[in-house]
């Protein structure tokens, strides 16, 4: 049994609806007689994956950390106080 597309219409299958563009399964003699209304269904071949050759750079940049203040930096850049 081969593949088959639906065209132009929904067609009742196995006691089932369906529509355009479905794919059934049909005989050479169910074929023959839906000839208007289904079309063979090309094999496709499986596709391949293709290798992703564009190389990115990831650069990292480190978070400049400000700090409010006027402390030294021994006391984490706070302020004594005195």
């Amino acid at each position: 049994m081969a593949k088959y597309k639906v065209k132009n219409t929904t067609i009742l299958h196995d006691g089932v609806s369906r529509g355009e563009g479905s794919i059934i399964e049909l005989t050479d003699l169910q074929a023959k007689k839906l000839e208007g209304f289904v079309e063979l269904e090309k094999e496709k071949a499986p596709a391949k994956q293709t290798e992703n050759k564009t190389k990115t750079k990831s650069e990292t940049k480190k978070p400049e950390v400000k700090t409010e203040g006027d402390g030294d930096s021994k006391n984490g850049g706070e302020s004594n106080g005195k």
